[in-house]
């Protein structure tokens, strides 16, 4: 069973099973008759080792317990915002790119005559009278009428 100490023990010595060493997160992973034992101790009527569920069980409560009061709350956002304010500190600007305008090649257009559609001659009207007339615009439909009197009653009018 794997154990975690509650006393920052790092290593465990024992007669009958040899020596234990805590792995990366602080767990010791024991025989099962050496965890049982160990599990068993206690001091000043808390344990001294716990089990993988008690120990986040533990952690939960305390970070819960940290949330609840203002002022450890109030000290976590002081640290966020410092943390904040130095990493945009220490971002160096980024370099503006310049701006090229590129130019675009004219490329020859073959102008359309509006009456056929065709490709036109590229001769212009000689006079304003040759040029098409443009169609007359047209109007709207007129609103209808608005009614006189409005009835609120479904009652019929006597």
């Amino acid at each position: 069973m794997r154990l975690y100490s509650r006393t920052g023990v790092t290593a465990l010595d024992d007669p009958e099973f040899g020596t234990f060493h805590a792995n990366e997160d602080g767990g010791f992973d024991l025989p099962d008759e050496v965890s049982d034992r160990l599990h068993n101790f206690h001091q000043h009527g808390q344990p001294m080792w716990e089990t993988d569920v008690e120990r986040q069980r533990r952690l939960v409560m305390e970070e819960l317990e940290k949330r609840k009061d203002p002022a450890t709350l109030l000290s976590a956002v002081e640290q966020l915002v410092r943390a904040a304010q130095a990493t945009t500190a220490l971002t160096p600007p980024q370099p503006t790119i310049p701006v090229v305008p590129i130019e675009l090649p004219a490329t020859a257009v073959t102008p359309v005559a509006k009456e056929t559609g065709t490709p036109d001659s590229g001769q212009t009207p000689a006079s304003p009278d040759e040029t098409p007339a443009s169609p007359a615009p047209t109007e709207a439909p007129p609103a209808p009428a608005k009614r006189t009197s409005k009835r609120t009653s479904t009652k019929p009018t006597e």
